[in-house]
């Protein structure tokens, strides 16, 4: 693909590839996009990229990557997507370190901005992780709507299906649950955690350890404050009917500063 175009985009280089489709860095008319071409499998597929593109078209938000081109009906189709230069969170940490104080809080209140915009145009993330929040000049930037995930990572559910990402995956969709937007915000509050930790709360090793100790709500928050650490708990419950409203999460962090 690489040197190829598609839509009037000269491919450059991968950005990254999954089941659900790829991304590359390309350009057009002197502009650099994320392109992504999506693989459609079934007419269902072709529908919800429909609904999916109409809808992100109309969210206008700093914190979200915005379309700028797209073309689902063509037998080459494509998503051409506001390329972010930075680092992704995962990045930045190992890089800089964990988030602390007023720029913990400022990042969650920036994400869940982002998050609550997008759920207000009813599409659901599917995949929040740390690699999918870009550290850019003007703040996080949210990118990534389930369209293509990074290869290197592992994306298996124990059923099997692919869903996300293991640690940023919503227990309820561990035990069949369909994604929905309180999967989305127990992810946000996974990713705050990552970003307060400078790792996951659920540990290292296998996908399949990491999906337990998700189901079974058995976190690391050390080296924490209590506060801090039964906040995120709270908010990271398996049962969704006792977690910690993300908006009480987020003023926790901020009394704490």
């Amino acid at each position: 693909m690489i040197g190829s175009a598609i839509g009037g985009y000269k491919i450059l280089s991968p950005l990254g590839e999954g089941g659900a489709g790829s991304v590359y860095k390309a350009k057009k008319n002197g502009k650099i996009v994320a392109l992504k071409i999506p693989k459609i499998l079934s007419p269902t597929d072709l529908r919800r990229l429909k609904r999916e593109v109409c809808a992100l078209s109309s969210v206008n938000n700093p914190n979200v990557a915005k379309i700028i081109e797209a073309d689902v009906e063509s037998p080459s189709p494509f998503i051409a997507m506001e390329f972010i230069e930075g680092d992704n969170l995962s990045e930045d940490v190992k890089a800089n370190g964990v988030y602390e104080g007023k720029y913990l809080a400022l990042l969650a209140d920036k994400l869940a901005f982002a998050l609550h915009a997008i759920h207000e145009a009813h599409i659901i993330h599917r995949d929040i992780k740390p690699g999918n929040v870009i550290i850019a000049q003007k703040g996080p930037v949210l990118v990534d709507f389930g369209i293509a995930m990074n290869p290197e990572e592992t994306h298996l559910t124990r059923t099997g299906l692919i869903m996300g990402t293991p640690g940023y995956i919503a227990p309820e969709i561990l035990e069949g649950a369909k994604e929905g937007a309180q999967s989305d915000w127990w992810s946000l509050c996974a990713v705050l955690a990552f970003a307060a930790l400078g790792r996951s709360p659920f540990g290292g090793g296998g996908a399949a350890g990491i999906l337990d100790r998700e189901e079974r709500g058995e976190f690391d928050f050390a080296p924490l404050c209590p506060a801090f650490a039964s906040a995120f708990a709270r908010a990271l419950d398996p049962d969704p009917n006792l977690r910690l409203p993300v908006k009480n999460l987020i003023d926790v962090i901020w009394q704490n500063i």
